[in-house]
């Protein structure tokens, strides 16, 4: 059994040999994994041949793709832990090749991003010279700042400059009232700074008469730059954009690109590094990894319902419930994301139940009143290590409000317990039908997030 512990300063000679490669997400660098290790609850455990690095985020535990020659002991052991947890299996900022490799061994999995996560990748040729249309403001901001200060000095620095470097800081964060988020910000940026001997970091300093007005942290990952810190005094017109093209142009020479990160979602960050033109946004992926499951579910009847197979007579209802959007905005799932070019009709949702069945990842089951009539579906899917699965549950829109969903769903979920061991739920927070559904049906509250509640229901196998 795997175990963590907390990254510390005296783990970076440990974890340097398995950074560094040519991805050019920022999370693959060790000055950004070290940097905010303390916020994202990073822990860290070592075995032959790799290490394995996990954080916790809203109380949820995901991991790094395991780093080093033994990837495939890693994830061994990282799926023996996540089966003794019963926890689902997260892997966190994950790039192509990563997906890639988990794409080889997990029948089914599903990304997850967020744009205020987003890094800004741009062209270090562009951001060395501001050159062409694009970048008229900032070259005249740029023109602007060595007008007004004419003596400025541009210099590299080392740890003997950071007595100074902390002094600006916190004159920095002293400049207006910081949100909580800024000041985890800070303070990630302290922890950066106090490894700096143990890191390989690139810093730069602007002086206006002996006075620190900038500065700026990254370090070189594979063709890529990446900005770790950009800190300037606002009063001094022109000096960020000055910083900017000043650290490329000492520390840029020969890679092809720079990441300025991410804006964390703050909307004045935004429309600055939009402004210096990314030539794209390059995703921090999770990767939600579902394993496959073979079982038969037996028909389930209700004192008004019947759940069974799905038949091909049923499939013009079916497709007709996928495809009534405003019913489904609560059910978590478009079914144009896997369209292509089928028309949204019985024949693709007919071959697309088919296909996840014959996979193993996903079944579904019609509810029906007692004629026979389609009104809904209950939806058994993303099974995880330890053997459980999730329950879904929609009902058509002329059959709400007559308790069917309610009634289907506590039965199922009672023919399912003893498949499974453990059944999941989740819905959306704005969703309270579905949440008084859930909780009726016996699941009790295990966690939440930005968008949904959780829930689980424990029995024996």
């Amino acid at each position: 059994m795997l175990t963590f512990r907390p990254i510390q300063k005296r783990d970076i000679s440990l974890l340097r040999p398995y950074y560094g490669g040519d991805s050019c997400l920022c999370t693959k660098a060790l000055g950004v994994e070290y940097m905010w290790s303390d916020h994202s609850g990073s822990e860290i455990a070592t075995y032959a041949g790799g290490i394995i690095v996990k954080y916790r985020f809203a109380g949820v535990e995901m991991f790094a793709v395991p780093r080093g020659e033994a990837r495939e002991e890693g994830m061994r052991l990282i799926e023996e832990y996540v089966r003794e947890s019963g926890e689902e299996l997260i892997f966190n900022s994950v790039d192509d090749e990563d997906f890639r490799f988990l794409a080889s061994r997990y029948p089914a999995i599903e990304l997850k991003s967020h744009r205020d996560y987003d890094d800004y990748l741009y062209l270090a040729e562009d951001l060395r010279s501001f050159k062409g249309k694009k970048y008229h403001g900032q070259r005249n901001h740029v023109n602007r700042f060595m007008h007004d200060h004419p003596n400025y000095v541009f210099s590299p620095f080392g740890k003997e400059e950071l007595p100074r470097i902390f002094a600006f800081l916190e004159e920095h964060k002293a400049l207006s009232p910081r949100s909580e988020g800024e000041l985890t910000e800070y303070a990630c940026c302290e922890r950066l700074l106090d490894a700096f001997e143990e890191l390989d970091l690139l810093a730069a300093k602007i002086e206006v008469e002996g006075k620190i007005v900038a500065f700026s942290v990254g370090e070189v990952l594979g063709e890529t730059l990446i900005i770790h810190i950009e800190k300037a005094l606002p009063a001094y017109s022109g000096v960020y954009p000055t910083m900017c093209t000043l650290f490329a142009q000492a520390f840029s020479k020969g890679l092809t690109y720079i990441n300025r990160e991410d804006d964390s979602g703050d909307l004045g960050l935004r429309m600055s590094k939009t402004q210096y033109h990314p030539i794209r946004l390059v995703p921090k992926r999770r990767a939600y990894c579902r394993v496959a499951r073979k079982f038969l579910f037996p028909t389930v009847f209700t004192p008004r319902l019947v759940v069974s197979e799905i038949t091909k007579e049923d499939m013009p209802a079916y497709a007709a419930l996928a495809t009534d959007e405003e019913r489904n905005r609560f059910w978590g799932y478009d079914y144009k994301e896997d369209l292509g070019e089928d028309a949204p009709d019985a024949a693709h949702f007919e071959r697309v139940l088919a296909e996840d069945e014959a996979r193993g990842i996903c079944y579904a089951r019609k509810i029906s009143d007692l004629s026979g009539k389609f009104i809904g579906e209950a939806v058994l899917y993303n099974f995880r290590l330890d053997g459980s699965a999730e329950l879904g549950l929609r009902i058509a829109a002329s059959e709400a409000g007559k308790g069917f969903g309610r009634e289907a769903y506590a039965a199922v979920a009672d023919a399912a317990l003893p498949l499974f061991g453990r059944l999941h739920a989740r819905c959306f927070k704005e969703n309270e039908p579905s949440r008084k559904m859930i909780l009726a049906a016996g699941f009790l509250p295990v966690r939440e997030d930005e968008t949904f509640f959780y829930f689980r229901k424990e029995g024996r196998k």
